[in-house]
Parts: structure tokens; C-alpha cells; sequence
């Protein structure tokens, strides 16, 4: 690090050779608003509005004063436009926008206790599964299964006696008897 930069850090002076950006006075816009000469507001993100803050603040109360008028007209409150549903203070859109975020805001709360509720458990050591190796229940193979042969019952064995087709006929077994 710069030792100039470190000793101007500490004692909270600019470093040497420090150029200030330059601050734009002149750039400012006027009021778009007619017979209006102000300069504008500046938004709260930093940014130049179209009108300034006089012209800005009195819109807002014309806007204000037009939608209680529409309500009092039987306007619906929340919007101020549409016709309110009979003995309700919203109209259908509002009402249905109105059910989609409390439907919206019960999901997040329930999905948000789910998730505090699975922090609050204990660490568990792995349990290795199937699932680990890519095996789970709709990739794996059916199980065998017996068949009807499985249950039935085998065939007596025929007795060596009767076996006769496993004897040679001209063979007498000479070979293993004791002479």
C-alpha cells in the first residue's frame, strides 16, 4: 500500500495529487411543467425527476382529490375506477388481487415456518441409500416374480434302475470290475 494514501487514511486529509470529481451545478433541468421555471427534484435514487418538488407535491394532491371524488361517486377504494361489487368496498379486480396476495403472503408464511422448522433439527450423520447411486423407484428394475412353475411341484426322479436309456447296450462295464 501507498504510504501517502495509509498516512492520508489516518489523519483523514486528502492524499497528495487527490483530484475531486467535478459537481455538475449547470446540467440541472427546469420544471416540465408549463409557466413553471424551477429547477427539478432529485429522485430519492439519485436521479433528475421531470418536475420540480413544488409541481410534483401539488399533482400528487390533484391526483388525491380526483380519486376520493371517484369514491365518493361509489368508485371502488382501491383503485378509484371500476364500480364497487354490491354492499363491498372493492371492486372484482381488486377483490381477486386482493385474495391472490393474502393467498400469496399465507403461502410465503407457511413456507417460511417449513423452513425454520427444518433449520431447528439436529445435524443427523448421512445415510447412505439407494438414491446416492441413482437407484430410486422409477428408474430401478421390477422385482422378479415368481412364476406358476415356482409353485409347482417337481417330477418324482426316475430310479437308476429304470434309466435304462443311460447304459450303452453293447457296453457291459467290463472295464470296472476286478478280474
Amino acid at each position: 500500500m501507498d504510504l501517502q494514501l495509509l498516512i492520508a487514511q489516518w489523519s483523514g486529509a486528502l492524499p497528495p495529487g487527490f483530484v475531486r470529481p467535478a459537481i455538475l451545478t449547470e446540467g440541472t433541468d427546469r420544471c416540465a411543467q408549463p409557466r413553471c421555471t424551477r429547477k427539478v427534484a432529485i429522485k430519492s435514487n439519485g436521479e433528475p425527476a421531470k418536475s420540480c418538488s413544488r409541481c410534483l407535491e401539488r399533482r400528487a394532491r390533484s391526483c388525491k382529490r380526483r380519486r376520493a371524488a371517484l369514491v365518493a361517486e361509489g368508485g371502488c377504494r382501491r383503485c378509484a375506477y371500476r364500480k364497487r361489487l354490491e354492499g363491498d368496498f372493492l371492486c372484482t379486480r381488486c377483490r381477486e388481487d386482493r385474495d391472490a396476495e393474502h393467498a400469496q403472503k399465507r403461502q410465503d408464511a407457511l413456507d417460511a415456518a417449513a423452513i425454520e422448522e427444518f433449520a431447528a433439527q439436529l445435524e443427523r450423520v448421512h445415510q447412505a441409500s439407494n438414491l446416492d447411486c441413482g437407484i430410486s423407484p422409477w428408474n430401478a428394475r421390477p422385482k422378479p416374480q415368481p412364476s406358476a412353475a415356482y409353485w409347482s411341484p417337481l417330477p418324482d426322479p426316475e430310479p437308476r434302475e429304470e434309466r435304462e436309456w443311460a447304459n450303452s447296450i453293447s457296453d457291459t462295464g467290463w472295464r470296472y470290475r476286478r478280474h
